[in-house]
């Protein structure tokens, strides 16, 4: 978002990697990021803030944001960070937290959904949703459509969705069942999540037609406070596995972050162009329709790159469904995309 220029260029698609420059001057920018109290979020607000955005986090825990808040401001003492309090538990909390950014925020810039839960114990949200989608899809979901008057206020608005690769061992006869636990280790729950965050980012892009951009991003597998707390759910023998075998391929947060600031940022982004589907079925997605990670091997460490989505997440129907199960769920419409 360096520059105000045409995001839909009719030039050459850039190469697969997005190259060594990731964050871009944001001065006079608004921009959200959930979950930002520690871990990638808070890398990623940090970022943002030292960029020259006003930065609001969005945050569960009073205390946690206060620490974050300070860190932030030793770092870059010009920062201008605040702090908004949302449960994505809660969608009662997802509402009022959304109202309270329309009173401070004239317009938001950037919204980025990167807070989530990752395999924590069985458990439901407060409106009956299995924690991990009702958290990391519904909870973001609601309140990126609670956003959108303010962020189509801005002129060159976009939403950043975080995802994982775990999205490619979803479920996809589980996706849009809310209410029901995990069959089994409790990751079958995460991964359903992630790929509910891909299908959500990329229709998200299609219904808007141009009016934002919205994108995709994951961080590989990093030492996040997220990895660290991952458990094996209903298997609990498999999280020090887990939690092992995740520290040896792991990169720092620093560098797990940087795809997500890339997409948040970079005009490159919104110039990205590439294929998606095979053979005759192969088409040129409209700009926004991205999707950033690692470049090393499997995505899981190295340096921003465009990131390569399942099949499941290009599948145009199965994000139609997902889109009317969600405004089913949380009843929020959209309704400023007709």
């Amino acid at each position: 978002m360096g520059t105000r220029a045409d995001p839909r260029p009719d030039g050459p698609a850039p190469q697969t990697s997005v190259g060594a420059k990731v964050v871009e001057n944001l001065s006079g920018r608004t921009v959200l990021v959930t979950g930002a109290s520690s871990g990638i979020g808070l890398v990623v607000a940090r970022e943002l803030a030292a960029s020259g955005a006003r930065t609001l986090l969005a945050c569960r825990s009073d205390e946690r944001a206060a620490a974050a808040l300070a860190l932030i401001r030793a770092a870059h003492p010009s920062a201008r960070v605040e702090y908004v309090r949302v449960d994505l538990a809660n969608l009662e909390s997802v509402e009022e937290a959304a109202a309270e950014i329309a009173d401070r925020a004239g317009e938001l810039d950037v919204l980025v959904n990167n807070a989530g839960v990752m395999t924590p114990p069985p458990g439901h949200t407060v409106d009956g949703f299995e924690l991990q989608i009702g958290t990391n899809h519904l909870g973001h979901f609601a309140l990126t459509g609670h956003l959108l008057p303010l962020l189509l206020t801005a002129e060159r608005p976009r939403v950043v969705t975080v995802s994982s690769v775990a999205h490619r061992a979803a479920v996809r006869a589980e996706l849009t069942d809310f209410k029901m636990l995990p069959r089994g280790s409790n990751w079958l729950g995460y991964n359903r999540s992630k790929l509910a965050n891909l299908l959500f980012a990329f229709e998200l892009d299609r219904r808007a037609n141009g009016r934002l951009a919205s994108l995709a991003a994951h961080p590989g597998v990093t030492r996040s406070e997220l990895t660290a707390r991952a458990t094996g759910g209903s298997r609990p023998v498999f999280g020090p596995v887990f939690r092992r075998g995740a520290w040896l391929i792991s990169q720092p947060t620093e560098q797990g972050a940087r795809p997500i600031v890339f997409a948040a940022t970079s005009s490159v982004a919104l110039a990205t162009q590439r294929p998606h589907g095979r053979g005759q079925e192969r088409e040129r997605d409209v700009v926004g329709r991205r999707y950033f990670g690692p470049r090393g091997f499997g995505g899981l460490r190295g340096a921003p790159a465009v990131a390569e989505p399942s099949g499941q997440a290009l599948d145009r129907e199965l994000a139609q469904r997902l889109w009317e199960a969600s405004v089913a769920a949380t009843g929020v419409q959209f309704a400023e995309l007709g």
